[in-house]
């Protein structure tokens, strides 16, 4: 059985919003939610960029006919 290797743009795109989340939770308790709601904009941009290229990388995987 041949294995998928995982997307790395969708792994960054993922990591990239792991780590503005975390970095926005931070922010919002130090300094309060006026200086940090871009970092959660910037996670749900991530995060929807992530579901998209996954969403593109099957309906191209699909396109392709079974080697």
């Amino acid at each position: 059985m041949k294995r998928k290797k995982p997307n790395s743009l969708e792994m960054l795109w993922f990591a990239t919003a792991i780590l503005c989340f975390f970095a926005a939770v931070h922010q919002t308790y130090y300094e309060g939610f006026s200086k940090s709601y871009i970092l959660f904009i910037f996670t749900l941009l991530a995060v929807l960029m992530y579901f998209l290229r996954k969403q593109l990388r099957k309906s191209n995987n699909s396109d392709k006919p079974n080697e």
